[in-house]
């Protein structure tokens, strides 16, 4: 890309490997036009600061510069990209380094119409927050593709793209998200396409050094955490021509929390109501606290060359994206039994008009699992300290070179590899205790949440008064290990080709050819849950009688205070967070607390592993992708209005080989000796299918289509535009989708005991069987899903940063990714069994429409001091249809168990029928302030969540940030930037049966944040 004194122009920046037009063929013209930027990224608005005297002069056209500061800077560069677009876009520019309008991309780009944001580490655990956020949603649809600089970049998870929360905002020019196609646009990009734009040496016409520093401070962890950035950037005369650094580095550092305040699955009791009425009391109260460690380190470098007769343009560029996030959380949740919830003697429930429980005192008197013994002091809780370790690199290698032989001719080409790691290490520790759980769930806020003191009458050393932090009554319960290690390439070249026309209404033609050999391993571990000690795994090991280590947490303060009431004060005995943090270690830490030598042990020591790995937790993808395009683009005038257009098509070839395995289940005897042991008495047909088998699978697959798309741009005025655009588009299958792997587990066992068994000992199992086999899989034969997109724009720009714009469109969906159900034969060790086989397939037809309006202006009219105020108001209304969902369960569908209902016709993840976007805006005298409102309406967050077994949704919420900078020099800038200031509570509900019921499953808060930041630029 070049500034605007060389002739290799682009109309936007995601064009550094494809070919534009290299004049303006905009009709627009504005007194101090930022247009000469002519869509680039800020690039121009930060060279005018770096050099007042502006050089600008693109080939034929001499356009003056104004120097155009702050947010008002931004939002003319961001208007300008979006109004010289080739397609249906909206963008963010960031002038100014670390002048991105918020604490990260993801939360910028939620500003946007039509964008909205995941709020949660991830959709489908909606059991931890992620105050950052944690994925793009464009016109409800999560299916976006990422760009770095207009290049394919992704990390090594099980998904296509970047996580965004990972970059570093202070690397960005720009952010540009397209919501259309045209034909040299990577395909891919079925919900739109999110291309983060970082600078290059040439975006200034000298020297740059700038730098940025903040402190956030976060009030409920009561800490601080700094952010530093810093660019240097300078232009060299050769005799050949010139020559352009860049450096850019970040380091940023966010430490947070989340409380969250849960509500156990409703299970219906076996008693009734009034009339025979159904009641259901939910499996007590979570309540867990949640830290999260955030680094982001950033760095971007371009060299570029450029002759002395602007034809030839070189630039070769390096960007490292590194981010770690490590999180704690110490929670209380209940250990799930099948026993009914009765209330305290001497108490009642109360229960809405539907018969779901309101308030009460909760217990269960029937013993931990019904094996009948007597009442163990209440529920049993388990007290879980997890600490979460992420860890992810991108680095991203690419070499552009640009030529024009003559006026005529342009080429570019373009090579590129991008090298990518995860590594998840993800340990939970889990002692347990007994508590009688009060739960007021009346009212809109946050609920009432008691810890009553069970009763431990007869327990040892108990001292009474100090229920839940006294050694005797906890115990050690069970560990669980979690490991992933991927790591992923991809290798792209591109060249294209443009022609000009010199006369007529072909303004010039386009051709190009893409090749790209991504290629990944993922290795994902097990989730290898095991025991310590527990009454049916050798009794309980009580934190009294070892030396493993353990904390005592408080929950003072909870949710900001008002939710928690414990007896005895609200501390709670957790597992020490170091000895959990110490993962190599861990199995020396516990040794005395295992209660069974064949309780837990760590994913190393499993027969056959291979690190952490066995070979059914390891597969390897390679997708090579073959694209060909032609593009031409029209200008000229219809009964004397201006137009501009291009038609293309665009030819794609994707292949896929997947290596993996098929698993069957390991019901080998814990114990072959131990006559209470299920595993010994399990079904011998059963017991030879489940050996513990794996056999490997290879699976190749192939599609190819033709992709046509249609843009077309009608001046009406010198301000007012029409726009239509038209595409096909497909969404390529998530990695983690096209997984070749099958792994087969029993699902309800049905045991029978001997009757015969003295009182007061453990029952004898004398014949075991499963009910059923069900296997979770990948599709390495996902076929790419595929849409029609359909655009109509009205866009009025009647001031430098002043715009009314609306967007109707509609997307035609065929081959949507759902969730479904086959039964297949499997054959293991001489026996054949029926499984029912859940994974992602593809479904039929749906469409989704909706709108899109923005408004935004400068009051310039305005007297004196109030001729700075400014507005930015956008609002998205999308509405779907036919589009298939559903939550899997048993194939019947016809479980009385909460958890196994089949739930069809479920709305689209992501999909908010309504958001909205306000902010209050002033800019002068040196002062720049933005008060901000984000809000979404509800959606669903999973069709399925892996504790409760229900749909989960995100109610509709809103968050408040505001900012204020002031200009101390030309060169100097303190601002304060406050987050999440409306203390916004995120509210979770979930879908208790088919007709569509909800009850209120999660409250998360989080942080209030405030930064003081300091920037320089010289």
């Amino acid at each position: 890309m070049q500034n605007q004194t060389g002739t290799l122009c682009r109309k936007n920046s995601r064009a550094n490997s494809h070919i534009n037009s290299r004049k303006n063929n905009s009709t627009f013209t504005y007194s101090i036009i930022a247009s000469a930027i002519l869509g680039l990224s800020s690039a121009s608005v930060y060279a005018a600061e770096a050099d007042e005297k502006t050089k600008a002069q693109i080939k034929e056209d001499t356009i003056e510069v104004i120097e155009v500061k702050g947010q008002r800077g931004n939002l003319i560069s961001a208007q300008n990209m979006k109004m010289n677009a080739d397609t249906v876009m909206d963008a963010i520019s960031a002038a100014d380094m670390g002048s991105m309008p918020d604490r990260s991309v993801l939360e910028a780009i939620s500003r946007m119409p039509g964008v909205a944001i995941e709020r949660f580490s991830a959709a489908d655990d909606p059991d931890h927050f992620g105050v950052e956020g944690g994925g793009v949603v464009v016109r409800g649809l999560t299916h976006v593709r990422s760009e770095f600089n207009g290049r394919d970049s992704f990390s090594a998870d099980s998904g296509r793209g970047l996580s965004f929360q990972d970059v570093s905002p202070e690397l960005m020019g720009s952010v540009e998200v397209f919501k259309n196609q045209t034909a040299d646009m990577i395909e891919g990009g079925i919900a739109g396409t999110v291309n983060l734009n970082t600078r290059k040496a040439f975006d200034s016409d000298g020297r740059v050094f700038a730098f940025s520093a903040d402190a956030t401070y976060t009030d409920m962890r009561e800490e601080v955490s700094p952010t530093f950035s810093g660019l240097y950037s300078d232009i060299f005369t050769l005799d050949s021509g010139r020559l352009g650094f860049l450096v850019n580095y970040s380091n940023s550092q966010t430490k947070v929390e989340s409380n969250a305040t849960q509500v156990g699955r409703y299970e219906e009791q076996e008693y009734q109501g009034a009339d025979g009425q159904a009641l259901f009391v939910p499996q007590s109260a979570r309540l867990s606290k949640k830290q999260d460690d955030r680094d982001r380190e950033g760095f971007a470098t371009s060299l570029q060359w450029e002759n002395t007769d602007k034809t030839i343009l070189l630039t070769g560029e390096y960007i490292r994206s590194q981010a770690s996030l490590i999180w704690h959380e110490n929670a209380i949740e209940y250990a799930d039994d099948a026993n009914p919830m009765l209330p305290v003697d001497g108490t009642s429930f109360e229960f809405d008009e539907n018969g779901y429980f309101e308030s009460g005192v909760i217990t269960s008197e029937a013993g931990w699992r019904g094996d009948g013994a007597p009442s163990r002091y209440g529920m049993q809780h388990a007290m879980v300290t997890r600490v979460r370790d992420e860890e992810s690199t991108v680095n991203d290698y690419s070499f552009n070179v640009k030529f024009m032989p003559n006026d005529s001719w342009a080429v570019n080409f373009d090579v590129q590899y991008v090298d990518s790691t995860m590594e998840i290490e993800d340990v939970s520790v889990a002692g347990a205790t007994r508590a009688v759980v009060g739960m007021d769930l009346r009212g809109s806020g946050l609920p009432d949440i008691t810890f009553h003191d069970p009763g431990y009458d007869g327990q040892a050393d108990y001292v009474p008064g100090t229920p839940f932090t006294d050694t005797s009554t906890n115990f050690w319960r069970n560990v669980m290990d979690h490991i992933s290690d991927n790591e992923g390439t991809e290798f792209a070249t591109q060249a294209d080709a443009e022609y000009t026309f010199d006369e007529g209404i072909v303004k010039s033609v386009q051709f190009g050819a893409r090749y790209s050999d991504r290629q990944q391993t993922t290795r994902q571990s097990a989730w290898n849950w095991a025991v310590l000690s527990e009454g049916w795994a050798g009794g309980n090991i009580w934190y009294a009688d070892t030396d493993v280590p353990y904390d005592e947490v408080s929950f003072d303060n909870f949710a900001r205070g008002g939710v928690l009431n414990a007896e005895g004060g609200n501390n709670f005995l957790f597992p020490s967070a170091a000895m959990v943090k110490d993962y190599d270690n861990l199995p020396d830490a516990v040794a005395d607390a295992k209660a069974v030598d064949w309780g837990w042990s760590p994913l190393a020591d499993r027969d056959g592993a291979m690190g952490h790995f066995v070979n059914n937790e390891i597969n390897e993808t390679e997708e090579i992708s073959t694209a060909a395009y032609l593009k031409v683009n029209f200008e000229g005038d219809i009964a004397g209005l201006d137009y501009s257009a291009n038609i293309g098509m665009r030819y794609v070839k994707l292949e896929n080989d997947t290596h993996g395995f098929l698993s069957f289940p390991d019901d080998a005897p814990n114990d072959p000796n131990d006559p209470t042991d299920i595993g010994n008495v399990l079904d011998e047909g059963q017991a030879a299918f489940g050996n513990a088998g794996f056999e490997s699978m290879v699976a190749a697959s192939e599609y190819s289509n033709v992709l046509p798309s249609v843009n077309f741009k009608l001046n009406l005025t010198d301000e007012l535009l029409m726009r239509f655009a038209f595409s096909e588009a497909i969404a390529l299958p998530s990695l983690g989708h096209l997984r070749n792997y099958v792994g087969i587990s029993g699902t309800e066992m049905e045991v029978t005991y001997d009757i015969d068994v003295p009182e007061g000992e453990e029952p004898i199992p004398v014949y075991a069987k499963y009910d059923r086999y069900t296997a979770s899989s990948g599709n390495p034969y996902l076929k790419p899903m595929e849409s029609y997109n359909y655009d109509l724009s009205l866009e009025w720009y009647f001031s430098e940063a002043g715009s009314l714009t609306t967007s109707l469109f509609y997307k035609d969906l065929s081959n949507y990714f759902i969730n479904g159900v086959t039964v297949r034969d499997y054959t293991n060790n001489g026996v054949t069994q029926q499984v029912e086989v859940s994974g992602a397939t593809n479904g039929d037809e749906g469409s989704i429409s909706g709108i899109e309006l923005s408004y935004q202006q400068f009051f310039d009219m305005l007297p004196g001091a109030f001729s700075g105020l400014g507005v930015q108001l956008n609002y998205t209304h999308i509405n779907e249809d036919g589009s298939p969902n559903s939550g899997l369960n048993d194939s019947s569908g016809n479980s009385d168990d909460a958890g196994d209902i089949a739930f069809d016709d479920l709305p689209l993840e992501g999909l908010s029928e309504q958001n909205a976007n306000a902010a209050l805006l002033y800019e002068k005298f040196g002062i720049s302030a933005r008060i901000a409102y984000n809000w979404r309406s509800e959606y669903l967050l999973t069709t399925r969540d892996v504790i409760t077994k229900l749909p989960i949704y995100n109610s509709a919420n809103g968050q408040l940030d505001a900012s204020v900078f002031w200009d101390v020099s030309d060169n100097w800038k303190l601002g304060l930037q406050g987050t999440n200031l409306n203390n916004n509570v995120t509210e979770t509900l979930m879908q208790v049966n088919k007709e569509g019921d909800k009850q209120t499953r999660s409250w998360f808060t989080n942080d209030r944040r405030y930064s003081l930041v300091v920037r320089a630029t010289f």
